[in-house]
């Protein structure tokens, strides 16, 4: 009796430990990777603006000023190298943006619906989970 007993013992640790096992691949199938729309993230920003900004940025302004402090931050990290530091959102990248603005729109977005639109952003890249799930994965 006691073989039998320590027998099922073993097969009921062996269905737990196959229960973890599919339990954690489940958990990781789960994971996508983060996709960036621009389209998306300029609906999902012109949502979430002040009114103030929201009374003067067009949705089309949005998605160019994301579009320009896009290409600002990749411009800014390839000219600082691997090893330099670019902060996407800085004040370099809002004042990059706003002089784009000058040359080609003929006037400057406002620094502060630039930076309001970036800070947003920001929201957009938790939302989609581009920031923010690295630190949680490896706290659990």
């Amino acid at each position: 009796m006691g073989a039998v007993a320590v027998g099922a013992l073993l097969f009921a640790l062996l269905l737990v430990v196959l229960a973890a096992m599919l339990w954690q691949e489940a958990r990781s199938a789960r994971r996508t990777e983060a996709v960036y729309v621009l389209d998306d993230a300029a609906l999902f920003v012109a949502e979430r603006l002040s009114p103030s900004a929201a009374g003067r940025l067009r949705r089309d302004d949005v998605a160019r000023i994301l579009e320009w402090g896009i290409e600002e931050h990749v411009a800014r990290v390839g000219a600082a190298g691997p090893a330099g530091a670019v902060v996407l959102g800085s004040g370099e990248t809002i004042e990059g943006i706003m002089e784009r603005s000058e040359r080609e729109l003929g006037a400057a977005y406002d620094p502060v619906d630039i930076a309001e639109v970036i800070a947003a952003e920001g929201d957009y890249l938790e939302a989609i989970g581009a920031v923010g799930r690295a630190v949680e994965e490896v706290e659990q």
